[in-house]
């Protein structure tokens, strides 16, 4: 018994030992039973009866039951009406014995609790005694319960260890199918590392593409005729876990008639039979709802795969489907991608699910036949200046200084308003000086006229005819110092403001006015519109500054010549406006749009990027 308590083979050998050492040191006990929690559910189960196996002791699981809800000792006693239960079954009454030794006796429950979790109980029948000696039962049973704790910590520490070790030889393999290379090898080192570990004969992994199942690793063969018979043998196993998909196990029966028995039902006893294992395993390897592959384990001799080694495999077959997907996928050429994003395409647009797919495929379909159906109006858009219909500039008529300024740019005019006003004094010295000039000459051209000088009357002749020629050119120059406007109109440029006391040079343009209410549009066309254009094309044009109702207009003239800003070409296209508004003049500037005709909405929206298509091949192609 203290063999089976220090070195104990099972969890029960353990529980059945410690029971016995401690009803037999505990006095005057009858029975005992220990309770622990099943794996499977989450119910209690005895594991251990003292003194006898085949004695029923159902009648003390309601206090175990006390005992577990509660978390702490319980004590109860059958024999006192007050803690007897009022509903106890006939079946308990039947198994109490009669006479005053059975109605003198107690049931004692003390839980084992881990980490806040009831992990188990033990319940013993014993004799009636008094309070003290019942705590002091309590007492010793809550110390024994520590072996149990014991137990569970170690039954936790070894599954620890367990997990960390199947965790560690599974990463072991993950790292041999995460390493660089072709699939092929890879899958060929994998089988390899799983046949040293599990101590397999042999190891194969199965491929699945398009439904298709091919052998695409064999342990220990670096080569191996994919047309030989064993071969089609694996593929024929791995097409039954494929279909199933669910793990299938085969151990080899016993007699050679057996095996031959089942030849013809299954496809693992064809292959058993024809490779000579022992027993056999297929695991489909499975990514989400697909199998991706089929792992094939064989012994030649031995039994079959044990639960550890089933979790072992349990824990590569979920990780391993993943690795083997990327690396293939990796491998994959251009067409086999395009194959493969089509057909998941495919199924996402026609297959079950996705309805958000599908959804967003009809807009689309909608959306193209709008585009490919429907016409609107083709507007050309070109950025456009209002100008005067007529600009006429008032320039300085000779050299001079700015005298006085009246106007500048933006303000009306009257026809006649003086403008400008040019300094006049240079020009009144110079009259005065020709006018002298002219009154010297005439005195002498009168005395030689009197003393009959004929040649000095000739000369003096010419001198008067110069000076009065020179004093009418001043005296027309004196008539046009004042700069005055050539009609009614807006001044659009111009300001001498800030130029009092300039000089100005003949020719230089000191104004230019242009009409009110009678404007043209300038717009500025891409050359690559220009095709679209025509005479008496309609539009609409809408000012930057003023934003409103768009002002209609109307095509009147196409310059043939183009002008480069900002690196492309345009060219000036003349428009009128129908009827122009009063808060319109000349320098605003805006958008405006010229019909031209329907086109498909599809060609409004592509037809840029076409025609730079075109032009970029007809430049590279040869």
């Amino acid at each position: 018994m203290w063999r089976s308590f220090a070195a104990p083979t099972s969890d029960a050998q353990f529980c059945q030992a410690w029971l016995a050492l401690l009803c037999r040191q505990l006095p005057d006990v009858s029975a005992g039973v220990v309770l622990l929690q099943s794996t499977e559910a989450n119910t209690f189960l005895p594991v251990a009866v003292w003194p006898d196996v085949v004695r029923d002791l159902a009648f003390l699981s309601k206090v175990a039951e006390r005992a577990l809800m509660e978390g702490r000792g319980v004590v109860h006693h059958p024999s006192d009406p007050a803690h007897r239960d009022g509903k106890e079954d006939r079946r308990q009454r039947r198994e109490k014995r009669g006479g005053e030794k059975e109605r003198r006796r107690i049931h004692v429950a003390y839980p084992a609790e881990v980490a806040n979790r009831m992990v188990g109980a033990v319940v013993l029948e014993a004799a009636v005694r008094p309070e003290g000696e019942i705590h002091a039962l309590l007492r010793q049973l809550h110390w024994g319960v520590a072996w149990l704790h014991d137990l569970f910590h170690r039954r936790e520490l070894a599954s620890i260890e367990g997990k960390g070790e199947r965790i560690g030889s599974v990463m072991e393999v993950l790292a041999t199918a995460l390493r660089r290379g072709r699939l092929q090898q890879i899958l060929f080192d994998v089988s390899n590392h799983i046949a040293r570990h599990l101590g397999c004969s042999r190891t194969s992994i199965g491929l699945v593409t398009d439904g298709t199942v091919r052998v695409a690793a064999l342990s220990n063969a670096a080569w191996f005729e994919k047309n030989a018979g064993i071969m089609k043998l694996y593929v024929a196993a791995m097409e039954d876990v494929c279909d199933k998909l669910t793990p299938i196990a085969y151990q080899r029966p016993e007699g050679a008639e057996s095996v031959a028995g089942v030849v013809q039902d299954s496809a693992h006893a064809r292959l058993v039979r024809e490779s000579g294992a022992q027993s056999i395993l297929s695991m489909p390897l499975l990514l989400g709802a697909e199998c991706v592959g089929i792992l094939t384990l064989e012994r030649d001799t031995g039994a079959g795969f044990n639960d550890a080694e089933q979790i072992w495999l349990d824990t590569l077959t979920s990780l391993l489907p993943a690795v083997i997907d990327q690396k293939r996928t990796a491998e994959r050429g251009y067409i086999a991608r395009i194959r493969d994003d089509t057909r998941k395409l495919m199924e996402r647009l026609f297959g079950p699910r996705y309805l958000i797919w599908k959804f967003s495929a009809s807009l689309l379909l909608i959306s193209l036949m709008v585009l490919t159906m429907a016409d609107i109006d083709y507007r050309v858009s070109a950025k456009t200046v209002v100008e005067g219909e007529l600009q006429r500039a008032a320039v300085a008529p000779f050299e001079s200084f700015v005298a006085a300024s009246y106007v500048r740019a933006g303000d009306t005019v009257k026809q006649g308003q003086v403008l400008c006003l040019l300094d006049d004094r240079d020009l009144k010295l110079e009259q005065h000086k020709w006018n002298s000039e002219r009154e010297q000459h005439s005195r002498k051209l009168r005395e030689a006229m009197a003393n009959h000088e004929l040649a000095a009357v000739q000369i003096l002749g010419a001198q008067v005819q110069q000076a009065e020629a020179q004093l009418a050119l001043v005296t027309d120059r004196l008539t046009r110092v004042k700069i005055t406007a050539p009609f009614d109109g807006v001044i659009i440029s111009g300001d001498l403001s800030q130029l009092i006391g300039s000089p100005v040079e003949p020719g230089k343009k000191l104004f230019e006015i242009a009409p009110l209410h009678a404007y043209r549009v300038i717009l500025q066309v891409d050359e690559r519109e220009m095709r679209h254009v025509k005479l008496g094309q309609t539009g609409r044009l809408m000012i930057s500054g003023v934003v409103g109702d768009p002002i209609p207009l109307s095509v009147s003239k196409i310059t043939p010549v183009a002008t480069a800003q900002d690196g492309r070409n345009f060219f000036r296209v003349e428009a009128k406006l129908e009827q122009a508004p009063m808060h319109l003049r000349p320098g605003m500037e805006g958008i405006g749009k010229v019909n031209a005709g329907e086109r498909r909405l599809w060609w409004v929206l592509t037809h840029s990027f076409t025609d730079w298509l075109r032009l970029s091949l007809w430049t590279w192609l040869p």
